[in-house]
């Protein structure tokens, strides 16, 4: 068991990565601060940042940002929404805001992957070494883009 407490020395708790990660996860539409994240696990700004990388392996606001691309390739591969909707609906500014970060994060703009990913029925995005994938009905894995592992 120690080492446990050494894994995790200086990240979060266990009970303060899991409160953090479900607030994104049920947040991930609106403004997130880094001082409101901090505030709910009732540390300071600073000795959270540095919890939260350890925890995390990235700083708060690229893990929102990576949480918040994952929610628009849920959202694609499940509707038809247009892409200002799935921009807004991921906490974007706009479109063209959305299309940055998509393509920084995915390697690919995301009208070019919902055209990739639309020819089959997807269900889901499941994870396959250390990579978020697009699962077809079919089980087949298709290429996908890096994200980090839920936390928990």
């Amino acid at each position: 068991m120690r080492s446990d407490i050494v894994k995790h020395r200086g990240g979060l708790a266990p009970w303060q990565a899991k409160r953090v990660a479900a607030y994104i996860e049920s947040n991930i539409s609106l403004s997130l601060r880094v001082a409101d994240l901090a505030g709910i696990v009732q540390l300071s700004l600073g000795h959270f940042f540095r919890s939260f990388r350890v925890s995390f392996g990235q700083p708060p606001l690229a893990y929102v940002k990576v949480r918040r691309i994952r929610h628009a390739q849920v959202l694609m591969l499940n509707s038809r929404e247009p892409l200002s909707k799935v921009a807004l609906d991921c906490g974007m500014y706009d479109q063209a805001h959305f299309t940055r970060v998509f393509r920084k994060v995915v390697g690919i703009s995301p009208s070019a992957w919902r055209r990739q990913f639309q020819s089959e029925p997807m269900r889901t995005l499941v994870a396959q070494d250390g990579r978020w994938r697009p699962e077809s009905a079919g089980g087949r894995m298709v290429a996908g883009e890096s994200l980090p592992d839920d936390y928990g």
